[in-house]
């Protein structure tokens, strides 16, 4: 009986360690990425908006402050090209419709709502072990939705 228990005990000690383990690989941590070495894309000049598919949105966990600056990232997929595009949105809330895959909930970058001033250094929450392409491209720019227009 007293075995029985210990068995018991060792399992749930066991499992309980597992599902630790388990949850904390699955949190995002705060990772500063160098842009220094990526290539900021350029939308089309002839175009109001760009299109996008969003792939994976990895949101910010922590409001901007003076001396912090934070960005959801939101890994897109160009649509007119099929282009993939890290887009960093400085300071901004998630909007709902991003998660939205109906039709009607169409992500687009607006030409005017793209910065081109920002540091080359951006902090975001993703998953640890998160790496950007060496040939990724990145833009800095907010995120709207075509109901908007």
């Amino acid at each position: 009986m007293i075995q029985k228990k210990k068995s018991w005990c060792i399992i749930i000690l066991f499992s309980t360690l597992l599902f630790i383990a388990c949850a904390s690989a699955n949190k995002n941590a705060k990772i500063i990425i160098s842009l220094g070495t990526f290539k900021e894309v350029a939308l089309d000049s002839n175009v109001e908006w760009t299109y996008l598919k969003m792939i994976k949105i990895y949101p910010s966990k922590l409001n901007c402050s003076v001396n912090e600056r934070y960005a959801n990232l939101y890994i897109c997929e160009r649509l007119k090209n099929k282009d993939t595009i890290y887009v960093f949105e400085e300071c901004e809330k998630i909007a709902s419709f991003v998660l939205d895959t109906k039709p009607d909930h169409m992500p687009i970058i607006d030409k005017n709502d793209v910065v081109y001033q920002h540091s080359n250094k951006v902090t975001v929450f993703v998953k640890p072990d998160f790496k950007m392409p060496v040939n990724a491209k990145y833009l800095f720019a907010r995120i709207s939705n075509l109901t908007e227009y």
